[in-house]
């Protein structure tokens, strides 16, 4: 069976994209951003997209740290999880070459929607929570939101944004544990969450596939 090609890839600011322009334009434009794990790179979130409408301008970053061949994190993993202030300067980097990309192909948009695995659900949460303006909804595929952030935020404004979080039982790497704390977290924020959970390990299993397609027509 012939390979279905990845999308172009694109350099922007220094940082690789691969990026699939939408087949079909809409009112405001939708755009999807896809923001990988750690030691993943731009090419392995496509995975997650098969079904997601055409009618979405879709652009995938590699991080910026370097780790091995085609291994790539956003920050180095260590004891404790970064503040938030790292992740405003990463966040800030992501968003400004978006919007560079965006300008540069006269594609005006309002907010974009984020879709994160691991590592890359947590720069989504650091993406809404420090840009709300800017973000519309959230899918996060086993992440999880760190706890010190949740005790330095003093006014999180993250009413009436949409989440889908996806984990599974049997996760080694981040329990589900820290996702259903995430989860109560943003209903304490008034945020709209969607739960999608499964019998597996460090992955998405087949019913979250399909709540994912769903959380995003």
């Amino acid at each position: 069976m012939r390979e279905k090609r990845l999308p172009e890839l694109i350099n922007i600011d220094g940082w690789p994209f691969r990026i699939r322009k939408a087949k079909q334009r809409d009112k405001p434009n939708r755009i999807l951003l896809l923001l990988h794990g750690h030691l993943g790179n731009e090419d392995v979130m496509w995975i997650f997209t098969k079904n997601i409408p055409e009618n979405y301008t879709i652009l995938s970053p590699r991080a910026p740290l370097k780790l091995g061949k085609n291994q790539f994190s956003w920050h180095k993993i260590g004891p404790a999880s970064p503040n938030i202030l790292q992740y405003q300067e990463l966040t800030a980097e992501v968003l400004s070459r978006v919007n560079e990309w965006l300008a540069d192909n006269h594609i005006d948009a309002e907010m974009f929607d984020l879709l994160g695995f691991s590592q890359g659900a947590v720069m989504a949460y650091a993406l809404v929570i420090l840009q709300p303006e800017s973000i519309n909804r959230v899918a996060a595929i086993a992440g999880f939101i760190p706890s010190m952030w949740k005790e330095s935020l003093s006014e999180v404004n993250l009413q009436g944004k949409q989440f889908f979080i996806a984990h599974g039982t049997q996760d080694e790497i981040i329990p589900i544990g820290k996702a259903i704390q995430a989860k109560e977290w943003l209903e304490e924020q008034n945020a709209l969450v969607k739960f999608c959970e499964a019998d597996i390990g460090h992955k998405l299993s087949a019913n979250c596939f399909n709540g994912l397609e769903t959380f995003f027509k």
